[in-house]
């Protein structure tokens, strides 16, 4: 079966004087730097999937995905090709699933283009200091790979029920507009930590290889702390794992995919290269997926 590659990517990178952008404005401008980096237009996008969690106004319905798609100018009329847009929400692992879902439509011929997004932003006007959310945005243009063995191979996603209480995430009615609270319990890493084998085991048997195979590993940056820890755990070399935590924030939902835009800015990895996509989100989920260059 044909792969799905990432055409694109484009970013909306936390700035000071960015401070009041919310996150479609986030999502909305990291679309627009991948629909200009791509050689689709924008009718070409058959569907497009928002993954952020945290949104503007507290807003759950209608669909985030239909405000953006609408400020990118996505096939909003009601003459001529149209464009299916939903919101699709799994906490930090909500683009690579998404990526996932949209990989299924283009295999199925359903679409031509597919575009995930996600925008972060804390919008109350009084955050509560636990609360904080690293303003950003992310968007991926995918489609179909031109060339054999490359782009997305499998995915794997371990939820763990039993540890869904360590992050949560929920809006207070107790002020008027809501107010978010979000809490992150001190052993939310280390549980992190302790799944992570088993997503990335689950990702590799499906995929036919072994961790010596891969030769890149790009995590969702969670802490300078946590990806010192994380290749003793998933078995690989720690000069194979993308670490940008120095000076990049995490991001949530954003954050690998800000981290694969940022990688291939600086060095672009060569044809054949196996990345290992990792995200971590709320429930407690690990996601793992095995892309090829």
């Amino acid at each position: 079966m044909t792969r799905v590659r990432i055409g694109s990517a484009g970013v909306s990178l936390p700035a000071w004087w960015q401070w009041r952008k919310g996150s479609v404005a986030h999502a909305v401008t990291a679309g627009l730097r991948c629909l200009a980096a791509s050689h689709h237009r924008s009718a070409d996008v058959g569907v497009l999937v928002s993954a952020g969690i945290y949104r503007d106004g507290h807003v759950a319905e209608p669909a985030i995905a239909a405000y953006i798609q609408h400020r990118l100018g996505i096939n909003i009329e009601f003459q001529g090709r149209a464009t299916l847009s939903f919101d699709l929400l799994n906490g930090g692992c909500g683009m690579l699933n998404a990526a996932q879902v949209v990989g299924a439509m283009l295999q199925s011929g359903q679409i031509e283009a597919g575009m995930v997004v996600a925008g972060e932003a804390n919008s109350d006007r009084r955050p509560d200091p636990s609360s904080a959310v690293t303003r950003s945005g992310a968007a991926l243009l995918l489609d179909l790979s031109p060339r054999a063995g490359t782009g997305f191979g499998a995915f794997a996603f371990r939820t763990h029920e039993g540890d869904g209480d360590l992050f949560t995430a929920v809006v207070s009615l107790a002020e008027p507009r809501g107010h978010l609270l979000i809490r992150r319990h001190a052993r939310l890493e280390e549980a992190w930590l302790d799944h992570a084998a088993a997503a990335v085991d689950e990702a590799l048997e499906r995929e036919g290889l072994t961790c010596d195979r891969i030769d890149l590993v790009i995590p969702a940056q969670i802490s300078t702390g946590f990806l010192s820890r994380l290749p003793a755990v998933i078995g690989v070399p720690a000069a194979k794992v993308v670490n940008f935590t120095a000076n990049l924030q995490d991001t949530g939902s954003t954050s690998v995919f800000i981290a694969w835009h940022r990688l291939c800015a600086e060095r672009r990895p060569s044809a054949g290269t196996r990345v290992l996509f990792l995200v971590f989100g709320s429930g407690l989920t690990v996601g793992a997926a095995i892309y090829t260059v």
